[in-house]
């Protein structure tokens, strides 16, 4: 597989010290985290080993992954998998993509009466699908 030519770890090297400076110079616990392991995927910093071909050995250093969850590289298989097994879940008919935003003064409400809340505005969402959705 070969490296694509511009990557999220390349971006951070470019541009950490402007995304500092926006930020007085800090970052939360999580986000030092995520960079620091963005910035480590798959180079030394992290180890390696080396892979070697039994037939011409030919050998290649293959750099260990961060496999964080905010990783793109580390992500990517991980990602694709996860939506392979949603195809499979779905049913043989057409889907609708419905978002509901609240006011925020709504949200407490919902947190509570959750049934209720998503009745309400699967009911009042109903009449902009013209005639499509269908409650039960």
């Amino acid at each position: 597989m070969s490296r694509p030519a511009l990557e999220v770890a390349d971006i951070l090297r470019t541009h950490l010290d402007d995304l500092l400076a926006v930020r007085a110079g800090r970052l939360t616990l999580a986000e030092g985290r995520v960079v620091r392991a963005l910035l480590a995927c798959r180079t030394a910093a992290l180890g390696g080993h080396v892979l070697r071909c039994n037939h011409c050995e030919h050998e290649v250093v293959a750099y260990n992954s961060c496999r964080n969850r905010h990783c793109p590289k580390c992500q990517a298989a991980a990602r694709e998998a996860w939506l392979a097994d949603r195809q499979r879940d779905l049913l043989p008919v057409p889907y609708f993509h419905v978002v509901f935003t609240l006011p925020h003064a709504l949200a407490r409400l919902g947190l509570h009466n959750k049934a209720r809340l998503y009745d309400l505005l699967f009911r009042s969402a109903a009449p902009l699908c013209q005639g499509s959705c269908r409650l039960v």
